[in-house]
Parts: structure tokens; sequence; C-alpha cells
């Protein structure tokens, strides 16, 4: 069953992915929007995937962030390494089985100080595929995502 589950989760995100001469080292919307919208902090503060506000925003390493609140835009801004989430922002458990694909952005979570972002499908949760193994996906995934970076290709 455990095969089974993981085969299904990557046949249902593989129109999702994105991969080739076209693969970027940050998952941004067509506007070079990070995070889709969302602000970063919240993630961390509110514990909540918050929408940012269009006239709220910085640009960090060529990648455009909308904010809450203006407060959060200043935290931001003295340490936004601290914020960002690990591997670009792309989907945390379907690079570890060899794919990038856009995350749900509501489908997260922040463990020891990372931000992490997971796909979800009606019958699986990137997630709780991802807690079933932690250190070994995320070292997979960070393998994963150097290569796609660097790349644009995983395998």
């Amino acid at each position: 069953m455990k095969h089974l589950t993981l085969i299904f989760f990557l046949i249902s995100t593989s129109l999702l992915a994105q991969t080739g001469p076209d693969a970027q080292k940050y998952c941004v919307t067509d506007d070079n929007i990070g995070l889709g919208g969302y602000d970063p902090l919240a993630y961390f503060h509110q514990k909540e995937a918050i929408s940012g506000k269009k006239d709220i925003k910085a640009e960090y390493d060529e990648v455009i962030y909308l904010f809450s609140s203006t407060e959060n835009k200043r935290t931001f801004l003295l340490a936004p390494e601290k914020y960002l989430p690990q591997f670009g922002g792309w989907c945390s458990m379907t690079l570890v089985m060899g794919r990038a694909t856009t995350p749900k952005y509501d489908n997260f979570m922040v463990k020891d100080g990372k931000l992490f972002l997971f796909e979800r499908t009606l019958s699986v949760n990137g997630r709780e595929l991802w807690n079933k193994a932690p250190e070994k996906n995320e070292k997979t995934a960070s393998v994963n995502y150097h290569k796609y970076a660097t790349t644009g290709k995983i395998n």
C-alpha cells in the first residue's frame, strides 16, 4: 500500500512538474512572486498561510515577496534568509520523488526554523509522506533541489 500511495502521488503531481530549460531556482508565479503571494513571516509568527498585499512588497534575490503588514516587510528585510522557504519554495516531497512541483501554500510545516511546503491531492498529502522519514527526505530533497536549481533536471 505504501508503494501504491507513492506511485499515485507521483502520477497525480506529474502534470504540475516543471522540468527542462525553463526550470527555475525558485518556484514563482508568472509575475515573479514567491510563495504564491503569501506572507513569508506569517508562516513563522502566525503559524498560518496569510495572503500578502500587492502594495506591501519587497524583492530579494530577484523574487518579489508580498506581506500582510509593513512590520512583516521590515522584519523580513532585516534577515530575509531566515524566512525563505526550503528548496526555493518547491514542494519538498515531490523533490524527494524526483520532480519539482508547485506546492499548496497552505500545506506547510515549520521545523527547526525552516519552512517546508508540500503538494496535496485529494488522496495524498505530501507533508504526511514527508513525516514518515523527515531526515532522509530532507537530505534527498536537498540533493535533488540543488541539481534542479543548477541544471533544470533532477535525473
